[in-house]
């Protein structure tokens, strides 16, 4: 499914639900901009918002771009509620982040590669600045959990 289709459908989703439930990446401006089996790719714009004293990217903002589009990559679709119930969710259990330069100007881009595939799921995924230059690499290690069986999730519904 393209991205506008993606995008359409969430549209859809929280009309006909009431519901205005962003992810993380969405609520700091950020956005997926491609999706297919086993990778995703995201950018985040530099803002107020994601900026750290010095004028750059906060190093959790940088992280959190990087583990969002590494979930996607897994998953193969855009964040969709109604989906995450009928499929195992891609827990984040391990984040290793080599931080290797910033960028004053963005957008950020990054993306990932899923390179072990399983309950456990290993995921690469590499952050560059505006002009190209590598930012950081990040190697993710997912738990892939059954919402309905184990976790918080499983005695209240998703909202």
């Amino acid at each position: 499914m393209s991205i506008d289709g993606h995008r359409q459908a969430e549209n859809e989703r929280q009309q006909s639900s009431g519901s205005n439930r962003r992810t993380m990446l969405e609520a700091i401006g950020g956005r997926i901009l491609e999706t297919g089996e086993g990778y995703a790719r995201g950018e985040l714009p530099l803002s107020e918002t994601v900026m750290q004293p010095t004028r750059v990217f906060h190093a959790g903002a940088i992280v959190a771009l990087a583990d969002e589009v590494a979930s996607v990559a897994i998953a193969g679709h855009n964040y969709d509620p109604v989906v995450m119930k009928e499929k195992p969710f891609p827990y984040s259990i391990q984040i290793s982040t080599n931080l290797l330069d910033n960028d004053p100007v963005g957008p950020i881009t990054a993306e990932s590669r899923v390179v072990r595939q399983g309950r456990m799921v290993v995921v690469d995924t590499e952050v560059t600045s505006s002009s190209g230059k590598k930012m950081a690499l990040m190697r993710s290690t997912h738990l892939m959990v059954d919402l309905k069986k184990v976790g918080p999730h499983k005695s209240a519904e998703l909202k």
